[in-house]
């Protein structure tokens, strides 16, 4: 099948969209056929990654989004039903990251992170629900991360997060089969434009590249194949599982030979 024409008729939300891995979804899912709701906080962002899909000759709308509140999510959707009468595809992306130590950390700031990064998704899935039930099609691809599993000191809210989405996708594949696919996605480390903020970026890139056996970083795009893998046709036998991409990080125990 014709890669650009896979996803054709395919109506995608993808959540956080206005930049970094959001953003090489919404673009790798329009490219592939789907018309992609743009579900995002920032308006100048959002509207700048539908314009970019557009411009390529795919379809994109902007929607603003707050996922943290019921009623955004219910004017977001509401809006994705006037333009495009149905979804077929949720790619619960939205997210944050908090670097702090435990000691250092107050609850309200715990309870931002998880509020993002996992209730959120819980938000954003109940409100597609009715709408999802009615596709031929219906997929959710839920973002989740390496530090499910492999994560470093002071991001123990955001690993918790991301191992939550874990449970969270599993429970929900089995809950909402057969009629909808349930998966998530593992990023390893993808260079993002929030990467060119960091002080000696050559230096910590060089690091990094260390414990990663394909020897780049992974590119936004990298991310948005997998998500469209996961939500088309080709991956009808697949509900229930965590994709990886990583370029092999997590495969290696340490950097070189036993």
């Amino acid at each position: 099948m014709d890669l650009n024409h896979r996803l054709r008729d395919r109506v995608a939300i993808v959540s956080g969209a206005g930049s970094g891995i959001g953003a090489g979804t919404a673009k790798e899912l329009a490219a592939q056929g789907a018309r992609v709701i743009i579900a995002e906080l920032d308006p100048e962002s959002g509207a700048g990654v539908a314009a970019e899909i557009r411009a390529a000759g795919h379809e994109a709308a902007f929607v603003a989004c707050d996922v943290r509140e019921e009623k955004s999510i219910a004017s977001m959707i509401e809006a994705a039903i006037r333009q495009y009468q149905k979804i077929d595809i949720l790619v619960n992306n939205a997210g944050i990251t908090q670097v702090v130590n435990l000691d250092m950390m107050s609850p309200e700031e715990w309870d931002q992170l998880l509020s993002v990064n996992l209730r959120s998704m819980f938000l954003m899935t109940r409100a597609c629900l009715p709408y999802l039930r009615r596709s031929e099609g219906a997929a959710i691809v839920n973002m989740s991360s390496v530090n499910a599993w492999v994560t470093l000191g002071a991001l123990s809210a955001y690993a918790a997060s991301k191992a939550g989405i874990v449970g969270f996708t599993k429970s929900l594949a089995a809950e909402l089969a057969p009629r909808i696919r349930v998966n998530a996605i593992a990023p390893g480390a993808i260079l993002t434009d929030a990467w060119k903020d960091r002080d000696k970026l050559d230096q910590v890139l060089a690091h990094r590249l260390k414990y990663i056996p394909l020897e780049r970083m992974g590119a936004p795009k990298d991310v948005g194949q997998g998500v469209a893998f996961l939500v088309s046709d080709h991956a009808a036998y697949i509900t229930g599982t965590v994709l990886t991409i990583d370029g092999g990080m997590t495969a290696r125990l340490y950097d070189g030979q036993v």
